[in-house]
This record gives structure tokens, sequence and C-alpha cells, in this order.
């Protein structure tokens, strides 16, 4: 991937590229790209597939994601207006999104979210303990990834032993390259295999209720009727690629930083209360989300001229990495007074699960230095990161 899109002319005056988000590259690539699009632009067009908007301002994204009303979350994914599928409560608009915030509330709240630390720490701790001997190992699928993923799959009352299931299904719906999957037949077929999944789990939870979030929501009403299954399959859907792919992100993201910043490990192993503005900048200066919005009505934003019905991207990483915001932007600084980012999203949409993703961040990092305090990037190794959630595809360190 270049690390600048081909200049495709230009749409409405505006700025045209064939700018594709799907596509890897190099460690850091899509970052460094969003800072130069950003630095040229204040939003563009790509030309890939039916077309669409891309605000690089910061100011602007973040104005985008409160005005719900004019950027609708109908379609979150920028090639596809019209989804024949619905996630919920991610693809509602108020005021069916906010009942639907309102029932999950509780089971992310500050308090629940932190009764489940001991839990965290323990499902941390073993997995840790699990690899200290061995020297080495690819962080992200001995570590990284499973951590986070059994926590959910606990909350969900999920069966253990699917784990590695779930691993692959989240890889082949999320991670995907273009080369490896062109016409996208291998991500319709692991939608479906979720699909049938979480049909059987619903079914299971209504012969058999359990304590877990899923039985739960079985007993929920929305204006005095019962959820459906039909819109506990939706909430299920968008459960599983919440839960089981920002996180493990972030994870690898963080311990990526303090392998390659051998001083600021240094500083977090002696004194640990460093470690939480720690996890807050390694969300902003790393900043993967790139979410999308439907226009309702024609409007402008960022200089661009957009059409009620296209869609538009507002990748969250041209806020968070904005210099006119933060004095040096790109530096992840312990010592930093104002964490305020937007890595969680912005306005109504804002991330549910932002209590239980800075803890498991928090408690994921504390464990680790506290075991294996001292650890390298493994030589030999190309590090790159997936397109459109850019998280690293793999991370060996030794120790």
């Amino acid at each position: 991937m270049s690390k600048t899109p081909e200049p495709a002319g230009s749409h409405a005056g505006v700025a045209a590229y064939r700018f594709d988000n799907r596509l890897d590259g190099p460690v850091l690539s899509h970052h460094e790209r969003w800072d130069e699009m950003a630095a040229a632009h204040t939003g563009f067009r790509s030309t890939v597939a039916d077309g669409y908007w891309v605000i690089t301002d910061g100011p602007a994204v973040q104005a985008a994601l409160q005005d719900w009303r004019t950027f609708s979350s109908r379609s979150v994914t920028v090639l596809n207006a019209d989804p024949s599928f619905l996630w919920i409560p991610e693809m509602l608009d108020p005021p069916a999104h906010t009942t639907w915030r309102r029932l999950l509330g509780r089971y992310f709240s500050p308090s629940s979210v932190a009764a489940r630390e001991p839990e965290a720490r323990q499902v941390a701790g073993e997995l840790i303990d699990a690899l200290r001997e061995r020297g080495g190992a690819d962080v992200l699928d001995e570590f990284a990834r499973r951590f986070p993923t059994l926590i959910f799959m606990r909350l969900m009352g999920l069966p253990e032993d699917d784990l590695e299931l779930f691993l692959a299904w989240t890889h082949d719906l999320l991670h995907l390259s273009y080369d490896e999957d062109p016409d996208g037949s291998r991500q319709l077929s692991t939608m479906r295999a979720v699909s049938a999944y979480f049909d059987e789990q619903i079914a299971l939870r209504r012969g058999s209720p359990r304590d877990d979030l899923l039985s739960h929501a079985m007993t929920w009403t929305i204006d005095g009727e019962p959820i459906g299954d039909r819109d506990l399959h939706a909430f299920c859907l968008l459960m599983f690629q919440a839960g089981f792919d920002t996180v493990p992100i972030s994870v690898g993201w963080a311990l990526y930083h303090f392998a390659t910043h051998p001083e600021q490990r240094a500083e977090i192993v002696a004194d640990p209360s460093l470690i939480a503005t720690g996890i807050e900048e390694i969300l902003r200066v790393y900043s993967f989300v790139v979410p999308a919005r439907k226009a309702t009505r024609d409007v402008e934003i960022g200089g661009c001229p957009v059409r009620a019905g296209e869609m538009v991207m507002l990748p969250l990483t041209v806020t968070n990495r904005d210099p006119e915001r933060y004095d040096h932007p790109l530096d992840v600084d312990l010592h930093r007074k104002a964490t305020n980012h937007v890595a969680f999203g912005s306005g109504p949409h804002r991330c549910l699960g932002s209590h239980l993703a800075r803890l498991e961040l928090n408690v994921a990092v504390e464990e680790w230095h506290r075991r294996i305090p001292d650890y390298r990037v493994a030589p030999g190794q190309e590090l790159r990161a997936h397109g459109n959630m850019y998280g690293l595809k793999s991370l060996r360190l030794e120790w």
C-alpha cells in the first residue's frame, strides 16, 4: 500500500483519489497516510466502487459524529449505503438507539465493569503465566486476542470451548485482504456461519435461560413488547464484532509501543500508576476505528458537497492526531494532562463498552509488565497492519 493514494482528478471541485481503506500495509503506514491527507485536505472523494466522501478535518469529523440527524447510522459501511443486514444498537438512530442503550447501560456501567476486575486479572494472569517460560511468542495470537475474547464470551454466556472458532471467524470477517477474498465470498460464508451459530444460541436460551447477557436480553421489553429473535440476532452480531476485535487490536498496539519504547516501558514498570495515562495516549495515537455514516440531507462538510443518501467516512485518527488539538500529537506522553480523545467515538453512538475496554486494557498492560517487564520485538519479521481496522497482523516478542 502506498502512503498516499493515487490522484483520480476531482469530483464537484473536490480532490478525488482511488482511496481504498481495506488495503493492508507496513506498520503505522495507515496512520501516516491519514496525517498526510489531513495536512493536504479537509476532505476528498474516494472513487472506489460507487464512491464516497472522506472527511479529514478533525473538528468536522467530531461534529458529524455528534449530528445523528444529518449523518445517520442506518449504514456504517462506506461501500454499502443500503445494507441488507442490521447490527443493534450500532445501526439504529435515536430514539430506538437510545432505548437499547438504556437497556444495555447497567451491564457496561463503571460499577458493573469494576465488579469484573478480579476475573479479568485471573484470566490475563493465567494466559501470561503460560507464556513466561517460553521466552517469546506471537503475543497477538497467544494473548492479545484471547484475553478480551474470553472475557466477552463469559459475559455473553458462550461456551469457552468455542474460542478457537471465534478467533477464526473474527479474522475472516474483519481482517481478510482483498487478495485473500476478492469477491467477498469467504467473508459472506463466515457471516452465515456466525448467524447460524447465534440462531442456535438464541434457541438454546429460549428453552433454558441462563445468567448471562443474552438470556437477560430475552426478558427485556420495548414499548411493552418482548424483543423478537430477529432483533436479538442483530444484537448478537453487533456484540460479536464489537467485543472480539477492538480490545485485542488495542492490546497489540500497547505491547508494540512499549516494546519499541524501552525508556517508557521502564517508567511504567517503576511506576505502574502511569499505565492509565499511557493507555489513553495509546488509544489516541494509534486510533484505528474509521466510522462511516449516511447523509440524510444535502450538506457541506470538510469542503465536500455531500448529497442525501451518500456515504461519508469519518476517521477518528485525524481528530486524535490533530496538531491544532494536541501538542506533539504523534507522541505517546505518559505525563500528558489532557487526554480527551475520541478513540471511542463521539455523540450518541460513543462506544457503550468503553469502561470494559479500559478495564481490560489496563489489566492487560499491568499484568503483563508484572510478569514480563523486559521484552523486545523479535528480529526478522515484517510488521504489517490490517486495512479497515488498523490492527497489527502479527507481533512476535521475545524476552
